[in-house]
């Protein structure tokens, strides 16, 4: 790390030596008050006349009587530069993180201190209506690329001095601006405390995006399932933040992160507290059965129908039967096999131009749903049940990933051990899920360890008449004992 020196020769000569052939890196030596001076912008990410009016302009007309270079620059601090956001830096790297950042560096004779103004005016993203969150009754505005209009979004909603953005900096090569967000009094201390000293052991050349940070947060039993989780929606994050979480924004994604994450937090969005208590009800429930049909139902169907046929009414295992022995393949090779074109056909149809992705679906109905079926290659029954299976796994589709591994797994487990086998597995993995936590936190809670007081919102939704308070983390966590 490179300190600042009292000498402007050297200080100039090494910011024109490190930004040689940087066309849009711009410095102009001034003289401010007698005495020598140089201000340096990045060309694209500051405001020209904002610039001009809080920096240039005061700079060409001051009038200072001091003389030490510290002196000088704190009299151009307090009465000169007429802007709400000013730093201090001592060394080239945070000069150089302030210029990335939009803000003017001014660097004067006499001085190892510089000051950076900020006057940022880059192009950003407008707010729109959320891709990938989609709610029927909720707000239509996402998170944008830029960490500034984030916090805005967020600040928007919750107007209390309670809401704490701490400022990070990350990166072993090129730092990144990364803001931890909670709320103090509700988020546990321990926990935030935890979080930062997690996020500050990052130890790659630069924060890429947000999946960069996700294995720092998640810690602790190896699982395929994530205790952190994203969200693109202000007002998701907000309600989030109101239960005692921490977030984790990200400069240059949309989304941001947030801990701990539960199991049951897959299975909830907005629309369930925009709808009546009933209805919402009735959805969450849904999502529970689908979540069930899309991690069991292919293996399920293999193992009965390769091993426990006796458990198939007569007439299905005719229809079953029949299918099958036109087939090459057995159940388990069937099922393997539709899954990994069904998953080929959706990575095709993601990664394609929106003009002609829809061409990929067309393609995949024909080859899958008819012409394999036609050339006695897959059984009638078990397109059926991947068709179901594809269908369920888009209800929850937060746990997609997740599950289109564990059900491949299964697929293998119940065609070679049959319906034992998979119950075992079936067990294993709620085990392993039952074993997850973050900073207290159980994964499964209030489902494992049961909490009865706090299971009112998690398999039903909760009227608001009925919920006399907002449930927090602080209420979820458990000591060793339990």
């Amino acid at each position: 790390m490179q300190y600042l020196s009292r000498d402007y020769t050297i200080n100039l000569n090494v910011f024109r030596s490190d930004f040689q052939d940087c066309s849009d890196f711009l410095l102009q030596e001034i003289t401010v008050s007698g005495g020598r001076a140089f201000l340096c912008v990045m060309d694209g990410l500051v405001d020209s006349l904002q610039l001009a009016k809080a920096v240039t302009v005061p700079l060409q007309h001051c009038v200072l009587e001091e003389d030490d270079g510290d002196a000088r620059l704190d009299a151009l601090r307090q009465t000169v530069i007429a802007a709400p956001e000013m730093n201090t830096a001592n060394t080239f790297d945070d000069c150089y993180f302030f210029l990335m950042s939009g803000f003017a560096v001014l660097v004067t004779e006499d001085c190892a201190t510089a000051l950076a103004v900020g006057v940022q005016g880059w192009n950003s993203r407008m707010t729109e209506e959320p891709s990938n969150e989609s709610n029927v009754k909720g707000a239509k505005e996402c998170f944008v690329e830029s960490l500034n209009d984030n916090k805005a979004l967020l600040r928007k909603r919750l107007k209390t001095p309670r809401l704490k953005f701490r400022q990070l900096q990350l990166g072993t090569a090129m730092q990144t601006p990364v803001v931890l967000a909670y709320l103090e009094g509700t988020a546990d201390s321990r926990t935030v405390q935890m979080t930062e000293e997690r996020l500050k052991s990052f130890s790659l050349p630069t924060v890429q995006d947000y999946g960069c940070l996700e294995p720092y947060l998640n810690v602790g039993v190896y699982s395929l399932f994530s205790r952190v989780g994203n969200t693109e929606r202000p007002d998701v994050f907000a309600s989030k933040l109101l239960e005692g979480r921490i977030g984790v924004m990200v400069e240059g994604t949309p989304f941001v992160l947030y801990t701990p994450y539960l199991f049951t937090d897959n299975f909830s969005s907005l629309d369930d507290y925009d709808n009546p208590p009933f209805y919402a009800s009735f959805i969450r429930l849904l999502k529970y059965f689908s979540f069930a049909i899309s991690v069991l139902l292919p293996a399920l169907y293999v193992a009965i129908g390769a091993f426990h046929q006796e458990v198939i009414p007569t007439a299905l295992l005719y229809i079953i039967a029949s299918s099958e022995a036109t087939t090459p393949f057995s159940l388990m090779t069937e099922a393997i096999l539709i899954h990994l074109l069904y998953e080929i056909m959706r990575e095709g149809g993601l990664r394609l131009p929106k003009s002609i992705g829809h061409a990929v679906s067309i393609i995949g109905a024909i080859v899958i749903g008819e012409a394999m079926v036609s050339a006695g290659l897959i059984g009638e029954p078990m397109l059926v049940v991947v068709a179901l299976t594809a269908l369920a796994s888009y209800v929850v589709y937060p746990l997609y990933e997740t599950v289109a591994v564990i059900r491949l797994g299964l697929i293998v487990i119940a065609g070679m051990t049959g319906i034992y086998g998979l119950s075992l597995a079936v067990i294993a993995l709620t085990v392993n899920i039952c074993a997850l936590g973050t900073g207290g936190v159980p994964y499964m809670i209030p489902l494992s360890p049961f909490r009865a007081e706090n299971a009112g919102d998690t398999l039903l939704r909760k009227s608001w008449l009925a919920g006399k308070q907002r449930v927090t983390m602080k209420s979820f966590e458990v000591d060793d004992s339990e």
